[in-house]
């Protein structure tokens, strides 16, 4: 998969309607004072609305609007400064408030501008001011022939973010765990795999490393099905519009089918069960993404874990992540 960037910026920090004035003016928001811009801006359409179309006349009205964005960029890195005092050592990235940035800015998009480039637009911003609260290292699973979540995790995180290439889906994760890494970037659990890297992940049940975001967050073509998982060391958060995963143990009696089914009788959707086959303890291990936030203390799981009724052994959460937009999601459908 190509990688690109976006080098064009956005940052609109105030909740309100802005309003370019005349010349000499200042950019004002509805709901709050004024705040310091060039003397460039124009009132945004005057040219237009006047009949001047000359190109002159619009070029200045495009440096004046790139002027104010430039500026309220700078107010929202200031403002990134203060969070990371608020944050008080809190891991610098969210991604579940970054999927809800994400999904209020695409909900109230119009006009012709391409959706997907304002999704890489704030994910420039975001990775920018992430690396403004503290280090910000990235470990990526990538081999030889295998340059996939290299590739993810470069689009998503930025073309400043350093990453660090590992072989093995261990080291990435024990990169995590020590400290080396704030995020790991993984390829997504197939069936088919000899070697999957969740039941490390599982092994690791207590340590705060967690899965907590899908890439990529926007899908970077249609037809394009290349996926990636991040693991941190950052408490699971809900965003809305969530996918959980878990660790099942059964008895090898215990079919797919039936597992399903008492999992949608406690509650809760399945979308996907991966098995591991029978390891030596004599029990099935499978791999299960979920519909929502369920977290490792959901009393729904009860049914499932319970010794007399149940038919799951153990249950071992793995993370949660905010489900990516579909291709629908972002799709163009002309000028509003």
């Amino acid at each position: 998969m190509a990688s690109f960037y976006v080098n064009v910026f956005f940052a609109f920090v105030q909740p309100c309607d802005y309003i370019l004035a005349p010349l000499g003016g200042s950019l004002h928001c509805a709901s709050h004072s004024a705040v310091r811009t060039p003397k460039s801006i124009f009132k945004l359409g005057r040219h237009m609305s006047e009949g001047n179309t000359s190109l002159t006349a619009l070029r200045e009205e495009i440096n004046g609007i790139d002027d104010a964005i430039h500026e309220l960029l700078m107010r929202r890195a200031a403002i990134a400064a203060r969070v990371r005092d608020s944050k008080q050592g809190n891991a610098p990235w969210r991604p579940a408030r970054e999927a809800q940035i994400l999904r209020r800015l695409i909900d109230r998009h119009e006009g012709p501008f391409p959706r997907t480039t304002i999704v890489q637009i704030w994910r420039e911003i975001v990775s920018a001011m992430v690396r403004l609260q503290g280090e910000f290292a990235v470990a990526v699973y990538a081999t030889k022939n295998n340059r996939v979540c290299r590739d993810m995790a470069r689009d998503h995180f930025g073309a400043e973010t350093p990453l660090a290439l590992y072989s093995s889906a261990r080291a990435v994760l024990t990169a995590v765990q020590d400290g080396s890494a704030a995020v790991g970037v993984l390829p997504v659990p197939e069936e088919s795999e000899e070697a999957p890297w969740w039941p490390i992940l599982a092994g690791m049940s207590g340590s705060g490393t967690a899965i907590c975001a899908r890439l990529p967050f926007a899908p970077a073509a249609p037809g394009n099905g290349d996926a990636a998982l991040c693991v941190a060391t950052i408490p699971p958060d809900e965003s809305g519009e969530d996918r959980s995963l878990f660790v099942l143990r059964t008895d090898p009696e215990v079919s797919r089918a039936r597992l399903n089914a008492a999992i949608s009788a406690a509650g809760i959707k399945p979308l996907r069960l991966i098995g591991r086959g029978t390891p030596p303890d004599d029990t099935s291990v499978f791999l299960a993404e979920l519909e929502g936030f369920t977290g490792p203390g959901d009393p729904r799981l009860a049914s499932l874990t319970d010794p007399q009724t149940g038919i799951v052994e153990a249950a071992i959460f793995l993370g949660v992540y905010a489900t990516p937009f579909d291709a629908g999601d972002i799709a163009d459908t002309g000028l509003a």
